[in-house]
């Protein structure tokens, strides 16, 4: 099995099993206030349309940030298997409100009071209007869709490390250039 392969399907095990490594991810943007990175969820994965998903608030900064720049990096790293993944690619919320509603409806009710607060996050706390509003929540719900551009792979041995970059070529196939690690 090639590396991209062996890459998307251990990207869609990290979904399904919660304690997968690869689960949380470091997710980097670059906003009019320079680059920023936070640690998100990765909650699904598309292989043929190298898409990765990611619920997130509409009102958040990463959503100011990819408004402003589409470009996003993000970091997954397994300690176990000393594997690190670096992924760019370009971020956009999903627009079909039917997909959007289809993952809300799988979002338990304790969870979806995560998207129900009154100010947005990171709003500072002098200045937050508490309490939630149930109502509201749904509304600042977003899935957020990453689409792969290029993949970097750092696997970490006593024997010899081993690092390969992956484009994708003009037919959607997926080319592996070995790197000096």
């Amino acid at each position: 099995m090639n590396h991209a392969e062996e890459i998307w399907k251990t990207l869609v095990r990290a979904t399904v099993d919660k304690k997968h490594p690869w689960r949380v991810v470091g997710f980097s943007t670059s906003g009019p206030n320079g680059p920023q990175v936070r640690s998100v969820i990765l909650r699904g994965v598309k292989p043929a349309e190298r898409q990765l998903l990611f619920f997130t608030d509409s009102r958040s900064q990463k959503m100011a940030d990819i408004a402003h720049d589409a470009r996003v990096a993000l970091l997954f790293w397994n300690p176990r298997s000393n594997t690190q993944l670096r992924v760019c690619g370009n971020a956009a919320p999903e627009a079909s409100e039917l997909i959007v509603n289809g993952h809300w409806e799988r979002i338990p009710d304790y969870a979806r009071n995560d998207y129900a607060t009154l100010s947005a996050p990171g709003t500072a706390l002098h200045t937050a209007v508490a309490g939630i509003e149930l109502s509201a929540a749904r509304d600042n719900f977003s899935v957020l869709k990453v689409t792969v551009e290029k993949m970097e792979l750092l696997q970490l041995s006593r024997d010899g490390h081993v690092r390969v970059a992956l484009l994708r070529d003009t037919e959607g196939v997926w080319i592996e250039s070995g790197l000096v690690p």
